[in-house]
């Protein structure tokens, strides 16, 4: 009975060390799992934003901080989005969306080897301080450019100048994925990730400033290998990164990091967002006005202009 009893408390307790084993291990195997799916996804769309109070920012930044701009800066984001569509590169799509200062609208899209642009000229313009006069003087009057700062679609052909089209995801942005993928794995690797006890949905990321700067330069090499000597060459202080995720079904859907925690003594939270979203089709829009790009200024005819400057 003795062995029998020993035995079932042994067996016990192995099985209690190995649900504490798979509990630290779970979140970690969640999220390798949900960057990878994300990684081999067909279509993504991503939107940048600042999170918290700018009053936060402002005092981080000491007496350089401009409080006015600091606010754009929370009213704006950035929204990337791309359809790999079918083998190959021939059929990729993307398009690059934002909102500035609370004005939306502003839009460029890479379909089927044409660039499409669309931005509230004039509201962006009325933002910032410009007169209807003055856009008007900047459009010089052309009936194509005044569809564009009417705000409405307009269409480049980037090949005219280049002889080089425009594609939706090119192999340079393949590889920084994939590098930056790359990246994301090595942090994890070495990282503690626990799960929110208040949020299933919510993973806590804890690395370390030295891993992060040694994987950033190992990024910028691999990418941008023209950068890599400007990367600064001591790494921080090191000491505790903390980054924030939220998966969903199985997906990435968010990831924040508080950037306060960069500043020494700054209180609050003012976090950089990342959105994870299925994007809206990319379609070419059916009304974009053509512009021939030889005629715009440092374009084409332009050219020949400075060219003639003695």
């Amino acid at each position: 009975m003795r062995t029998l009893l020993a035995g079932v408390a042994t067996v016990a307790l192995l099985g209690g060390c190995a649900a504490q084993q798979f509990q630290a291990l779970e979140p970690k195997l969640e999220l390798r799992n949900a960057a990878q799916q994300l990684a081999d996804a067909q279509q993504a769309g991503f939107t940048l934003k600042l999170t918290g109070n700018p009053d936060d920012l402002v005092a981080a930044a000491g007496k350089d901080a401009d409080a006015a701009v600091v606010k754009q800066m929370f009213n704006s984001s950035i929204t990337m989005s791309y359809d790999k569509g079918g083998a190959g590169t021939e059929d990729d799509k993307s398009s690059l969306a934002a909102t500035i200062d609370g004005v939306s609208g502003t839009e460029v899209r890479f379909v089927g080897g044409l660039v499409y642009v669309k931005a509230p000229v004039t509201e962006l313009a009325a933002k910032f301080g410009a007169t209807p006069a003055e856009v008007k003087e900047l459009s010089g009057g052309g009936s194509d450019y005044d569809a564009f700062f009417n705000g409405k679609w307009v269409s480049l052909d980037p090949s005219a100048l280049t002889e080089t089209p425009a594609k939706g995801t090119t192999a340079e942005q393949e590889k920084a994925l994939a590098e930056f993928t790359t990246s994301a794995t090595n942090l994890l690797e070495g990282a503690q990730v626990v799960r929110d006890s208040n949020d299933d949905k919510h993973l806590v990321v804890t690395s370390s400033t030295t891993k992060a700067y040694e994987e950033a330069k190992r990024f910028v090499a691999a990418v941008q290998p023209s950068m890599a000597s400007e990367f600064p060459k001591k790494a921080p202080a090191d000491k505790p990164v903390v980054l924030d995720l939220w998966i969903d079904n199985g997906k990435l859907t968010a990831a924040e990091m508080n950037v306060l925690q960069f500043v020494d003594g700054a209180t609050g939270r003012v976090a950089a967002r990342l959105e994870v979203s299925d994007p809206a089709p990319i379609d070419a829009p059916a009304d974009a006005t053509k512009i021939d790009l030889s005629t715009l200024p440092y374009f084409g005819a332009g050219l020949d202009d400075l060219g003639s400057i003695d």
